[in-house]
């Protein structure tokens, strides 16, 4: 059966790298099934790193993991008065959050995106007081901290002259300090965080950096492997036709196997290349075919060389793999 396999000793490689460049002031990315590595597998390594801090998607993906980590912050879902931190986007939400909540304010300061703008600060303040919410944080988020150019500093610069605004709001108002957040793996890698800042890291804890040739990237290692098995292998004689459409033709007498992963299971229908070789014909729902009769084959080692020849991000190609896939550590713990 085709199967994900992490490496332990890689994530603990990738962990490590991120631990020294934030000084450990960060909170670990598990949205999207830990970007289609395993959420609970991850949450629970992350935890036994000593992490404490977790970002995901919904209210879903935060009970999954509710017992490892105190802070979680939900990036997507409606406030709720239970424990976790929620992102607030609009001051529509905060007209609604029930008393209690603890609610983290997100900052448009460029994306234009998500988030309050800052002329909205004011009123969200004075929303926070008379619904008698608890603010815990307040954050923004980089548009092209991994793109070459100035953006990322002109942006930076603004959340600093955002910040000096919600330090006078919160002593007005006399709220406790929130935690401010803003570096995403791209602009911690590249520049840092900022005196008292937390970064939110995502890929990075994954092995991979979607920076240009011309930025330096850090030495991190992919933590996901996709094998699979072979389910048949034949023999074509020269002019023979593989799959549907019959696109490639055997120019010589060969073997060539069946293996049991196809778009069903995540991958694109476009893929020519995996990393076990070429793949012969139109992949399938459920298989592909390759040359040879290997009994298990790599199909992905490396996303970000996928991504390459698909013109896409390896983070499209992590996400899209099926949570039916089985996965599992496949390494001894490396501390």
């Amino acid at each position: 059966m085709a199967q994900i396999r992490l490496d332990r000793s890689a994530l603990h490689h990738n962990f490590r790298l991120i631990h020294q460049r934030s000084q450990g002031r960060f909170a670990a990315v598990l949205k999207d099934n830990a970007y289609g590595h395993g959420l609970t597998l991850i949450a629970q390594e992350l935890a036994r790193l000593g992490v404490e801090r977790a970002v995901v998607r919904n209210r879903h993906e935060a009970l999954q993991i509710a017992s490892l980590f105190p802070w979680i912050l939900v990036l997507a879902d409606h406030p709720r008065a239970d424990g976790f931190h929620y992102a607030i986007n609009e001051l529509a939400t905060l007209r609604h959050a029930p008393r209690r909540s603890r609610v983290q304010l997100k900052i448009d300061t460029g994306m234009h995106r998500n988030g309050l703008i800052p002329e909205e600060l004011e009123q969200a303040f004075k929303l926070v007081k008379e619904r008698g919410l608890l603010l815990t944080g307040v954050f923004t988020h980089f548009r092209s901290a991994d793109e070459l150019g100035s953006d990322l500093f002109w942006q930076r610069e603004r959340w600093r002259q955002v910040k000096e605004r919600l330090f006078k709001l919160i002593a007005r108002y006399h709220l406790p300090p929130p935690t401010f957040h803003s570096a995403n793996s791209a602009a911690l890698f590249r520049a840092g965080i900022d005196p008292g800042e937390l970064a939110r890291v995502g890929i990075a804890l994954y092995g991979y950096i979607e920076y240009p040739p011309s930025l330096p990237a850090p030495a991190l290692k992919p933590v996901l492997s996709l094998w699979a098995r072979r389910i048949a292998t034949r023999h074509l004689d020269p002019g023979s036709r593989i799959g549907y459409g019959g696109v490639f033709e055997a120019q010589e007498a060969m073997v060539v196997s069946t293996y049991d992963v196809g778009y069903a299971d995540g991958l694109f229908r476009s893929m020519r290349q995996c990393a076990a070789g070429a793949i012969l014909g139109r992949m399938s729902m459920d298989s592909l075919v390759l040359a040879g009769r290997a009994l298990e084959v790599p199909i992905i080692t490396d996303a970000k060389r996928i991504a390459h020849d698909l013109g896409t991000i390896s983070y499209e190609v992590l996400v899209k793999l099926a949570p039916t896939l089985p996965r599992s550590f496949s390494q001894t713990p490396s501390i």
